[in-house]
């Protein structure tokens, strides 16, 4: 469900890949970028905001904007205004984002809010893709929220969890007003991204192939329970005597008898009934 939202149409106007240190959506981003230089004409808007430019795609459709340059704004002649970005951008033209929260530290949430705003409603662009850096927001601005309300798409990169493949929990927007709210599985294959949805855990089975833990009678009891190898074999060794029986019998040599008293006590229950074993 998930592949057909990012590569069939109708195309996703603004897509938001969420992620973090540790959950990397790069990956998903590079795709994404790859998949539209094969499958389309249009040209590409690149702008990179962290990173080295020399780890940015080589391809005649892909123009690249570098704004660190001068981020800092120590040369007033060079800096690159919000307004500049969006100069020249045509309806059919697609905007990379590598990444929005960088793009927020150097313009600002108001600024850039408004700047996506306006590529997307205002002029119109066939598509944007960004990324956005979970870990480096603060939460009391509620950066996420709002460009969630922006965004036709947004995924949040996930751990994985009882599977060899990571995560993504998306919101889609439908044109017909409905959304689509899931969790997805997703890998690569031969470079090619997948998705499945996750099944529902039956608790029945969950219950039936979960291992009874062994219970170890030495640490139910403040007492030694078990033998050595050496105790065996001094215990199978032990010559037991033997209780006299009513009938008159032959008796074997070697046989010991024990003759009970009156005084003996003897108990018939066995004492290690009482163990939890």
């Amino acid at each position: 469900m998930l592949k057909s939202y990012l590569t069939q149409p109708p195309y996703q106007k603004f897509i938001i890949i969420q992620d973090t240190l540790t959950e990397n959506g790069k990956p998903i981003f590079d795709y994404l970028l790859q998949h539209n230089l094969e499958r389309f004409d249009n040209k590409i808007h690149y702008y990179l905001v962290q990173g080295n430019e020399k780890h940015c795609p080589q391809n005649p459709k892909i123009t690249v904007h570098n704004l660190k340059i001068n981020s800092q704004n120590w040369d007033t002649d060079n800096r690159i205004n919000i307004t500049q970005i969006a100069e020249g951008l045509q309806k059919r033209d697609i905007i990379f984002v590598d990444s929005l929260a960088h793009c927020i530290f150097q313009y600002g949430l108001a600024e850039t809010y408004r700047l996506f705003n306006m590529l997307k409603n205002e002029i119109g662009v066939a598509q944007i893709v960004a990324l956005l850096h979970l870990d480096l927001l603060d939460s009391k601005w509620k950066t996420v929220e709002l460009f969630n309300f922006l965004s036709t798409l947004s995924m949040k990169v996930q751990p994985k969890f009882s599977s060899e493949h990571g995560r993504i929990q998306y919101q889609c927007k439908k044109s017909g007003g409905r959304v689509v709210k899931q969790i997805e599985e997703y890998y690569f294959q031969n470079g090619k991204l997948e998705t499945k949805k996750i099944e529902k855990l039956d608790p029945k089975k969950l219950l039936e192939n979960a291992s009874r833990p062994e219970i170890n009678p030495d640490d139910l009891a403040t007492f030694k329970i078990s033998l050595t190898d050496k105790e065996e074999e001094s215990r199978s060794q032990l010559v037991l005597p033997y209780l006299p029986k009513d009938e008159n019998s032959s008796t074997e040599g070697g046989q010991i008898f024990y003759k009970f008293d009156e005084q003996d006590d003897w108990d018939e229950e066995d004492p290690d009934d009482d163990l939890d074993i």
